[in-house]
């Protein structure tokens, strides 16, 4: 439930995987064969010799930098403002709204934050012996508000029952909010689980 791009990591990631794939075959045939090693040496210094000259062919004039220089460092940066963007693309997609309704009979927009609904979760659950914390967030989900809701079980809680408890909730909040938009429903265990004790004192 974010704005993560998958498609595009996917592809990115599996082009990756294919280059390091690629370079490491490379290297084991290079290490296993002489003649491979040998012609990836005789490859290298032609490569090298030849960006030795188009470096020496293209000089800033009263300058020993080359044109070329200056290309390969604006490509860097153009690379690198692409891969902040793509890293800063992913996740996002969180906000704080959890319902919004439009009254055609009256102008004006209702708006209910999170909190409210974060707030209902957290008293529906606080006599719950089952349930260690639970905690609500909101995401852009396509046109819609998507509501994902977290419950932290106690050791030893059956998930299934947790299951259920986590859809009378949801049940609950779009009968507060008066509108049913995507759910994902979280169930999960951590440190706390493990150390709490299902012993109450009253």
């Amino acid at each position: 439930m974010n704005a993560t791009h998958r498609g595009l990591n996917r592809l990115l990631l599996g082009l990756l995987g294919l280059v390091l794939v690629g370079v490491g075959a490379l290297i084991g045939a290079a290490g296993l064969n002489t003649s491979i090693a040998e012609g990836w040496n005789t490859t290298g210094a032609t490569l090298l010799a030849d960006l030795s000259h188009a470096l020496a062919s293209a000089p800033i004039p009263g300058s020993s930098i080359s044109w070329w220089t200056i290309a390969v460092l604006a490509l860097a940066l153009v690379v690198m403002a692409l891969l902040l963007g793509w890293i800063a693309s992913q996740g996002g997609g969180r906000t704080n709204r959890a319902g919004r309704r439009e009254d055609p009979e009256h102008p004006g927009t209702t708006t209910v934050e999170t909190s409210l609904a974060s707030a209902a979760v957290r008293k529906a659950t606080v006599g719950d012996d089952r349930i260690i914390a639970a905690t609500v967030s909101t995401w852009k989900a396509k046109r819609a508000d998507g509501l994902k809701l977290t419950l932290q079980a106690r050791k030893g809680v059956s998930p299934r029952d947790l299951a259920d408890t986590g859809e009378e909730l949801i049940s609950g909040l779009d009968n507060l909010l008066g509108d049913r938009g995507p759910v994902l429903i979280r169930i999960t265990t951590g440190l706390r689980s493990t150390l709490s004790s299902t012993d109450r004192v009253r």
